[in-house]
């Protein structure tokens, strides 16, 4: 299965430090935390559990910028810390919005560049240019969204 696994395909030649560079552009996610998710979500078992001592043990042959295996602790830490920063992130692009912080006209420029962030990722990630039309994917979630944060703003009082 490890000699299969083609996810980081385009970052073959890259270093550890230079795909962290490369994500701290858009995202607040290190190099381990972001393949040590993406093996996480697609390595699972049979109960749909996390496969973090077999992800731990294959890592430098899943991915090419990590040069030592972990062990299975040290999987569910950088995983639980991909989730923390997810969390965090979410909620200060929701709350922003939800506290009026930042305009709708700012929050749609924001879903734009949002979008476009995903498809670099994705096509980095996954060595192909994703499927669709990531922007109007992203927008019809993100506007759903933010109709019932402020459906429930409306109906707070």
């Amino acid at each position: 299965m490890a000699n299969k696994y083609q996810k980081f395909k385009m970052l073959d030649k890259q270093q550890y430090a230079e795909v962290t560079r490369f994500l701290k552009k858009c995202t607040h996610l290190t190099a381990r935390e972001w393949a040590i998710a993406r093996l996480c979500a697609d390595h699972r078992s049979a109960t749909n559990h996390a496969e973090m001592t077999w992800i731990g043990a294959h890592l430098p042959e899943l991915v090419p910028f990590m040069n030592e295996p972990y062990s299975r602790q040290a999987v569910a830490a950088a995983h639980a810390m991909f989730k923390d920063k997810v969390l965090r992130s979410g909620t200060t692009f929701f709350y922003a919005y939800y506290s009026g912080l930042i305009s709708m006209e700012d929050t749609v420029d924001m879903i734009h560049q949002i979008a476009e962030n995903i498809g670099h990722l994705l096509s980095a990630g996954e060595g192909k240019t994703p499927k669709g039309d990531v922007d109007a994917e992203v927008q019809r979630k993100v506007a759903e969204v933010l109709r019932q944060i402020t459906h429930n703003l409306q109906n707070r009082d």
